[in-house]
């Protein structure tokens, strides 16, 4: 079966609680097919008692946790400033945060031709955290880009377009599906691979937990080889008064520990795979070190040896601190922006 990207489901989520929003306040949604989406996923059309307005705004969603800023959230444009600055029809920034479950909205095409008007080539548009779009501030943000709408028709040198000309101009300007080549159903089943691919079939997360187990299998092992040499080398570098052997061996394994522990719990991917990455090389650093020091036969150049020995608690209490002090302050953001979401304190929450 195909396998769906797992982006796709926060991305999704962002599209259907913005269109859940604003079709319950009475406007109209109208997604674009994702094949065309050149930077923006729908058009919002405003109503009002039941009947259109005739304004018309285009709408960028954006969802997960990689648009958060220090302060706040950021929608990239670089590679749209040209389309949302000439844009006919203004365009709105929308970030969806999965874990607040709250939308945070910013006006791109006022903010792009403020900086672009400034002489500045901006990477991305900012948006506060207190910028939130629900229910309650529903109202305000279509009074707050109907004013802009208005302010800027009166500015600009052209006639005013229906809804049907602003949807066919942006399907003709982000073009037309292509054709897709045919191609065989099935094919020649691969005899040798048919018990094994039945076998995963069967169990679907048997590779996962297989691939978990070898890996702490082969850790262990790693360290348990890797003890009785690092000790010696660092029990022949002892300078009696900051470390011995023993010492300086649980502050290795502690540092390489923390930083597996900090891999496996990192919520974001890429900086998870880094720290993982890091653990993995420091503990072959210190496998190449002990390993050379029990098998003659093993070449450890011994000027490195020396400098991993002396630098190592260093390291380690440097990762150790950086780590601590970048994760309390992830941790304080979060806390704030969640306040800064539900000052009332969260939904369902019991005093």
């Amino acid at each position: 079966m195909t396998k769906v990207r797992a982006t796709r489901v926060t991305e999704r989520a962002g599209v259907n609680e913005f269109r859940s929003l604003m079709e319950s306040a009475g406007h109209i949604v109208q997604e674009i097919d994702g094949g065309n989406d050149q930077g923006e996923d729908c058009y919002l059309s405003f109503t009002r008692l039941g009947e259109r307005t005739g304004e018309i705004v285009a709408v960028q969603v954006k969802s997960g946790g990689a648009y958060r800023r220090p302060v706040g959230y950021g929608i990239p444009c670089r590679n749209h400033l040209r389309d949302w600055t000439l844009s006919r029809i203004p365009v709105i920034g929308v970030v969806y945060d999965p874990e607040l479950r709250k939308l945070f909205w910013v006006n791109m095409t006022e903010h792009l031709l403020e900086r672009v008007g400034r002489g500045e080539t901006p990477k991305s548009v900012p948006i506060g955290e207190t910028e939130i779009l629900d229910a309650t501030t529903v109202a305000h943000f279509v009074a707050s880009v109907s004013r802009f709408i208005e302010t800027r028709d009166g500015a600009m040198p052209y006639a005013p377009r229906t809804f049907p000309q602003v949807i066919g101009r942006a399907v003709r300007r982000l073009g037309s599906h292509r054709a897709v080549a045919e191609v065989p159903i099935g094919g020649i089943p691969y005899e040798l691979g048919v018990a094994s691919v039945d076998f995963r079939e069967r169990h679907p997360r048997f590779d996962s937990q297989a691939v978990k187990v070898s890996f702490f299998i082969v850790l262990i092992c790693a360290f348990i080889m890797a003890g009785p040499g690092l000790y010696k080398a660092a029990a022949r570098e002892d300078d009696g008064l900051l470390w011995n052997g023993w010492i300086w061996l649980i502050g290795f394994y502690g540092a390489v520990a923390y930083l597996y522990r900090a891999g496996s719990t990192d919520p974001e991917r890429k900086r998870a795979r880094l720290i993982s990455w890091s653990a993995h090389l420091l503990l072959a650093c210190g496998w190449y070190v002990g390993v050379g020091e029990e098998i003659a036969a093993w070449p450890v150049n011994s000027m490195f040896s020396q400098v991993f020995v002396w630098m190592m608690p260093v390291i380690a209490q440097a990762l150790i601190l950086c780590l601590g002090a970048f994760y309390a302050e992830k941790e304080s953001g979060r806390r704030r922006r969640l306040r800064a979401a539900y000052p009332k304190g969260l939904p369902g929450d019991v005093d």
